[in-house]
């Protein structure tokens, strides 16, 4: 935020995986942090003349169907999110980028996502410790990416729409 560093770790890529859709290419990471935490994460940049048609909030419903989820907090344009389902609870950060690119991270322990949380509202930088955190890996790999991109995201929930006042994305 502001082009400050707010958190820096080192990791391994141990998965990596791309969703092209209409006007929508989703690079999706996975990394293995030195610290044993598996973190995923997502870029999802628009095609010249889109724009996410909804709030943050909204958008994370519906790429993250499978999950209810609470926004926690804001800064500026970086949204602290808590997902949560049957199985699992996710803690994501998501940056918006004047709603023509989005990036999420999520895998972080609820220390960390709290840690990281006050370090925005601190303005200062954070240093996590290097305590491990390891659980056993999948080995599906692509297990750990958490996000729904379809079409059905650009079709029918409208995700996407043109600048400008255009008609929506239809096919």
């Amino acid at each position: 935020m502001n082009k400050k560093s707010v958190i820096k770790g080192r990791g391994e890529l141990i998965y990596k995986s791309r969703v092209n859709l209409v006007n929508i290419n989703v690079e999706q990471k996975v990394y293995l942090m030195d610290n044993g935490t598996v973190l995923t994460y997502e870029d999802a940049p628009l095609s010249s003349g889109y724009m996410y048609n909804y709030g943050m909030k909204r958008t994370v419903g519906i790429i993250f169907s499978q999950y209810s989820y609470d926004l926690v907090s804001t800064k500026a344009n970086i949204y602290f999110f808590k997902l949560t389902n049957k199985e699992s609870t996710l803690y994501m950060i998501l940056e918006n980028i004047n709603k023509k690119r989005v990036k999420m991270v999520y895998g972080l322990n609820l220390k960390v996502f709290e840690a990281i949380e006050d370090s925005l509202n601190t303005e200062k930088e954070l240093v996590l410790d290097k305590k491990s955190m390891s659980n056993a890996l999948h080995e599906d790999k692509s297990m750990y990416i958490k996000s729904n991109w379809n079409t059905k995201n650009i079709i029918l929930d409208n995700i996407i729409s043109k600048t400008g006042g255009g008609p929506k994305v239809r096919m």
